[in-house]
């Protein structure tokens, strides 16, 4: 539910609800600290401490994988697997072709409360098991056949941690967390960095394997208990079997919080859902905005081939240098998420949203022009990282705008990952292919164009949103006129 102003009006500018204390634009990072608001009564901060606790924790580990294959070809897969041409790319597009195919039944699977609750955890499972096996892989079709199984059991973690928090947060509380499990990802990133450096130096060539190998064994044993963990600590929806690390008072007291806010329930599933869906302008602007988004992301996370290309013509860093250098980038993505999302609390979606896609548009110009100072290489290498911001306030954003109908709101986010993954499976070969690397000029191009786009959607749906929540509320005092005649 939008916040009220004094007047009684709704205030679709910004998130913090009336009741939520009053700062100043220059104390809004304040919002960072306050996740449990003193104004809250004690059963609810009680309640949000526990779901936090369960919730996030098993949403960490979703990045630790998907990232590491990076690491594994700059640290040596490449040459023992004698990988050339775009193989590189086609890792991604086999990952995203998994997303493609099942992005939307296994959205839908997750919506169901009686299926929630053990439908992710065992997800994870069979992903951990598979990670284990790309310690074995033996040329290229190996690891695309990997890569599919991973992006398709990836599925429910990638939007179902969205959709999941949508429906247990309120929209003040939840655009803060998703700014938190999105900065997960990326210290999982820079986690694997670490991970594949010291695997490098540690164990490579114990029992005849190379360091790379080691990294997914690595991988393996750090998730695949957590995967199993998520079998008592996942709690599925609102309206799934109550958790045991809930009351029923407090499991009643979720289930309130979320009604008094207009979160709907899971529904019976059927058909209507299509039409129902494809009537919101919520899933076209969600679509489109997330389409050129995922998309213009994709250079964030390409430096270490920069960083090899570097070290092949002068020698100049080692592999374990290559591995940890771009970890950078994900510090400014921790940074850039958690402020972004803090500061949302106070100023408007819009305002927030275009300044970092300024600095990312900046970003990508000066690496079009390639020929800049190293210092600001590097910079503009790290600045990617402020693409990190986005998807915590848009999905959110569009969760939040369909908070009234939770079988729409599958629909839509898991379409926003389908259409995303279905453009980003051929964007890195055709746009940033490997062989270009590392200037890609006619990629940061197009790129830029991505940006705009991507930022042009999203202040339609700013304007769409805000008239939409005008309408609900001069209905609603109207309703409220009726009633005090009756």
């Amino acid at each position: 539910m939008a916040p009220q102003t004094e007047e009684g009006n709704t205030d679709t500018n910004v998130i913090a609800p009336s009741d939520a204390p009053k700062r100043s634009p220059w104390k809004a990072w304040m919002y960072l600290w306050e996740w449990y608001p003193s104004y809250y009564s004690k059963e609810e901060r009680q309640l949000l401490r526990k779901m936090d606790a369960c919730l996030l924790t098993f949403f960490f580990l979703k990045w630790l994988d998907s990232s590491n294959i990076n690491n594994a070809y700059v640290s040596g897969m490449k040459e023992e697997l004698e990988l050339n041409g775009n193989q590189y790319s086609l890792f991604g597009t086999f990952y995203n072709l998994g997303y493609l195919v099942f992005q939307i039944p296994s959205l839908l699977i997750l919506s169901r409360p009686q299926l929630a609750k053990y439908y992710l955890p065992t997800m994870e499972v069979l992903w951990s098991v598979v990670t284990f096996c790309q310690s074995q892989m033996r040329n290229e079709r190996d690891i695309y056949g990997t890569r599919f199984i991973l992006g398709l059991l990836e599925t429910p973690v990638a939007s179902g941690t969205t959709y999941v928090l949508g429906s247990w947060y309120r929209p003040e509380e939840v655009f803060k967390r998703t700014g938190v499990w999105f900065v997960s990802n990326n210290i999982a990133v820079m986690f694997g960095g670490y991970l594949q450096a010291a695997a490098y130096k540690n164990l490579n060539g114990v029992h005849g394997m190379a360091g790379w190998r080691w990294l997914f064994i690595i991988d393996g044993i750090i998730s695949l208990p957590i995967a199993f963990v998520g079998y008592l600590i996942f709690p599925g929806l609102p309206s799934s079997k109550k958790p045991w690390w809930l009351s029923q008072a407090q499991h009643d007291l979720a289930r309130k919080r979320v009604a008094d806010v207009g979160i709907e329930p899971a529904k019976k599933l059927d058909w209507s859902v299509i039409k129902r869906t494809l009537r919101r302008w919520e899933f076209y602007v969600g679509v489109i905005a997330y389409t050129f988004f995922l998309s213009s992301s994709y250079p964030h996370g390409q430096m270490a081939l920069w960083l090899k290309d570097q070290a092949s013509k002068f020698g100049t860093y080692s592999v374990p240098q290559i591995n940890t250098i771009p970890t950078g980038a994900q510090g400014v993505s921790v940074i850039a998420a958690l402020l972004a999302t803090s500061l949302c609390m106070i100023y408007p979606l819009w305002s927030i949203f275009s300044i970092v896609q300024i600095i990312y548009m900046f970003a990508n110009i000066c690496l079009l022009v390639w020929v800049i100072p190293k210092g600001l290489h590097f910079a503009c290498y790290y600045l990617l990282g402020v693409s990190a911001a986005i998807t915590p306030i848009l999905m959110p954003f569009i969760n939040m705008a369909m908070r009234d109908d939770a079988e729409a709101r599958a629909v839509t986010v898991g379409a926003m990952l389908t259409a995303g993954w279905a453009v980003f499976s051929f964007y890195p070969i055709v746009v940033f292919p490997v062989i270009e690397a590392p200037r890609w000029t006619k990629g940061y191009s197009v790129n830029i164009a991505f940006v705009f786009f991507c930022w042009l959607f999203f202040m339609v749906g700013q304007y769409l949103y805000r008239k939409d929540e005008k309408k609900k509320a001069q209905a609603a005092v109207q309703l409220n006129v009726l009633l005090e005649k009756v």
